[in-house]
């Protein structure tokens, strides 16, 4: 059993596929496997800058782990991989991996230029294997997708995220200073940014949680530094961070600005 998809956050929608792959599975006692790929196709097909990811590809394989997948396959999406033939796919890749049963989603595109698609892969695959097609995954009438997850971060609408991601959306940082409860960082460019503003924010450090805010008062510059303000100081170790991002805040920044300022000063004073 094969599912297919790139799968950026593994999302509700992504889960529903895997499900019902894994439900295809048992019934037919074959061992779930996933295809995904890396980097993103459009980076290669439109020869653009690294694109940022809803989840790494480390965070993928450990939720599709979690999920049940037994192998996950990932392939190397580069220009020959990309001038590949819809048949060439099938036959190269679905058929070299001992495909019996292949699912993927109603959208799903395979082959040069995207030639290929659902009604390409249940022609020329039926020689091969079994197809199923997963129909659109909606919520409130709302497709869920990667899409739909990367414009509500640009929004910075972070509370309405697990609604579609199944979870708080979450990115990673490095420490730039630490004092007390304060904590400058600048994020990881592999992840999207919200934009400028004030959002409560969640830190696991030891499997201690660590709630606070985060907060940005520049010009809104991706390369910009963030401030995270938490409740309790934290006995962070180490350069990196990762921070789970969890709503929005109707604080203003001049708010932050002056609470940092504030807790500095009392340091200053001890």
């Amino acid at each position: 059993m094969l599912a297919l998809g790139f799968f950026d956050g593994v999302h509700l929608g992504h889960q529903e596929l895997i499900n019902l792959a894994k439900r295809i599975a048992r019934q037919h006692g074959l061992k779930l496997a996933v295809m995904t790929f890396f980097p993103h196709p459009k980076q290669i097909i439109e020869n653009s800058q690294p694109l940022t990811y809803i989840t790494l590809l480390e965070q993928k394989a450990k939720i599709m782990q979690d999920f049940g997948v037994e192998t996950l396959i990932v392939v190397n999406f580069d220009s020959a991989f990309a001038h590949l033939s819809p048949i060439g796919f099938i036959e190269d890749y679905l058929c070299g991996f001992k495909c019996k049963h292949a699912v993927a989603g109603f959208d799903f595109r395979f082959g040069h230029k995207g030639e290929g698609n659902m009604e390409t892969l249940k022609i020329e695959g039926k020689r091969f294997f079994e197809v199923t097609e997963m129909k659109k995954f909606e919520i409130d009438h709302e497709k869920v997708s990667s899409t739909k997850i990367r414009n509500l971060i640009a929004e910075g609408r972070l509370s309405d995220i697990p609604s579609f991601l199944g979870t708080y959306f979450e990115s990673q940082g490095t420490i730039i200073s630490k004092e007390n409860q304060h904590v400058t960082v600048t994020l990881s460019k592999a992840f999207p940014t919200p934009p400028p503003g004030v959002y409560f924010i969640e830190v696991q450090n030891e499997g201690n949680v660590y709630e606070g805010m985060a907060y940005q008062t520049m010009d809104g510059s991706f390369h910009e530094n963030w401030n995270l303000h938490f409740n309790d100081s934290l006995p962070l170790e180490g350069k990196k961070i990762h921070i789970k991002w969890k709503s929005e805040s109707i604080m203003k920044s001049k708010q932050m600005t002056d609470m940092r300022a504030k807790s500095i000063s009392k340091v200053q004073a001890f």
